[in-house]
């Protein structure tokens, strides 16, 4: 049975009187032409006729035409859509949002060009990726991917996917080119990797343009190779965070890099101590921690900050080794007035050696730790 349905559909892939007849049959049953296109392919196979010239034999069929020796070369060839001027097709693809254009620029090299000829830009881009599932925002549009037994579930905002793909190959597939669109702007990024994925280390080309980010990670050894594709100078602000307890050999890499001395605003969960401040004058605003490993000089820590010229405001945490009472030491060691009772907030001012300036300190009791706010009144 099979071989007879072979055979049949070569003899009409090879006669295109035989093609017509099959197109007219399918028209005399008015059957829609979507569904009669299909079973044509099915038949006699996907590269025998293209979709417009079935489709322009079917109507001439279906409106009682049906002669099959017409001759088509007489016809105006019929317009596509890059036949619209270049000046037209910019100012659509221009009002199209970023997730539109990105699948647009997949359709064919000319689309490409045009969309490309526009700056991609996205508010936000947050991506959150685990051993189990990678999920991802670009700007209010949400997409994910989930593990399963026999390949991923992917979801777009519009539908599901089932695939026999691997949850991270099926999302490098979409990720992969967006990343590598030219001329990307990106105001904010944020990457968790919950568990070690180093699938993702080269998901970001080098530049890559973003004016913030927010890296979160397992180990901070995984933070390196997404910090060192970020552009310096463009990258304005950085905020670090891992799992594990960073090493010193670590800590000190990220002071060296150059994307944190060219950054204006740094907020970090790592434990700093304070020959570590010294490499925070450029910044313009900070929040860390104090290491709770080793003596913190109090005085110290003022006097380095008081020589910091552009800073404006800074945040220091610290933990005083569980002491419930640490706002106290603090307050006590940079010799600001403490009240009597309960207490939950301490304010200092200390005025600049040689200076009109002041540094206004604010000691906040969290119970466990106490966070010391410093604000530079010029």
């Amino acid at each position: 049975m099979t071989e007879t349905i072979n055979e049949s559909s070569e003899v009409i892939k090879n006669s295109d009187r035989a093609m017509k007849t099959v197109i007219l049959y399918e028209a005399l049953q008015k059957k829609p032409i979507f569904g009669s296109y299909r079973r044509f392919c099915r038949l006699v196979g996907n590269d025998t006729i293209d979709y417009p010239d079935f489709e322009f034999w079917y109507y001439r069929f279906y409106h009682g035409q049906t002669g099959f020796d017409y001759d088509r070369n007489a016809d105006p060839v019929p317009k596509t859509l890059m036949d619209m001027p270049v000046s037209l097709m910019f100012k659509i693809t221009d009002n199209l949002d970023t997730v539109e254009k990105t699948k647009l620029r997949t359709v064919n090299k000319s689309l490409k060009d045009v969309v490309d000829s526009h700056a991609l830009g996205f508010q936000k881009i947050n991506i959150i990726g685990s051993d189990d599932y990678l999920n991802w925002e670009l700007n209010d549009k949400k997409f994910s991917c989930y593990k399963k037994e026999n390949g991923c579930v992917f979801s777009t905002p519009t539908k599901i996917i089932k695939s026999y793909k691997g949850f991270i190959k099926k999302s490098l597939e979409y990720l992969t080119p967006l990343f590598k669109t030219p001329k990307i702007q990106v105001n904010h990024l944020s990457l968790t990797v919950l568990d070690q994925m180093p699938a993702l280390d080269d998901l970001l080309p080098a530049p890559f343009h973003v004016k913030s980010v927010k890296l979160y990670a397992f180990n901070m050894n995984q933070v390196f190779p997404f910090l060192s594709a970020l552009n310096p100078g463009e990258l304005e602000s950085i905020n670090l965070e891992a799992i594990e307890a960073l090493s010193r050999d670590q800590i000190s890499r990220i002071l060296e890099t150059e994307q944190f001395k060219q950054a204006k605003h740094v907020q970090w969960k790592i434990g700093l101590n304070e020959n570590d401040l010294l490499k925070f004058s450029h910044l313009e605003s900070f929040k860390c921690d104090l290491t709770y490993l080793e003596p913190v000089d109090f005085q110290r820590v003022r006097e380095i900050i008081s020589t910091f010229e552009v800073l404006e405001s800074c945040e220091l945490i610290f933990y005083g080794d569980f002491d419930r009472f640490c706002i106290r030491i603090v307050a006590r060691a940079l010799e600001a007035e403490i009240p009597f009772g309960p207490l939950k907030t301490i304010k200092h001012l200390y005025q600049i050696p040689e200076s009109n300036e002041y540094l206004e300190f604010e000691i906040v009791d969290d119970e466990y730790y106490c966070t010391m706010k410093i604000r530079k009144i010029r």
